[in-house]
């Protein structure tokens, strides 16, 4: 049986706009956009620290979400 750890996990590379929004802390619109747009730039994340890259995503909402984002 999954935890509930398992079930909340956020994949950063298949996720689309709307889930990144629903599930991640500090997440809104904007920034899910722009983790998106990201990505099809530079492809798949190799680290959940990548995200720092991203303009308007600090170290702290990382943080924030690190126990539920997968790569």
């Amino acid at each position: 049986m999954l935890s509930n750890q398992a079930l909340a996990s956020v994949n950063i590379n298949t996720a689309d706009a709307e889930t990144l929004v629903a599930e991640l802390k500090g997440i809104g619109l904007k920034r899910a956009k722009a983790i998106l747009a990201y990505r099809n730039e530079h492809g798949p994340f190799k680290s959940i620290d990548d995200l720092i890259k991203i303009r308007g995503i600090s170290k702290r909402i990382v943080d924030q979400n690190r126990e539920k984002i997968v790569v």
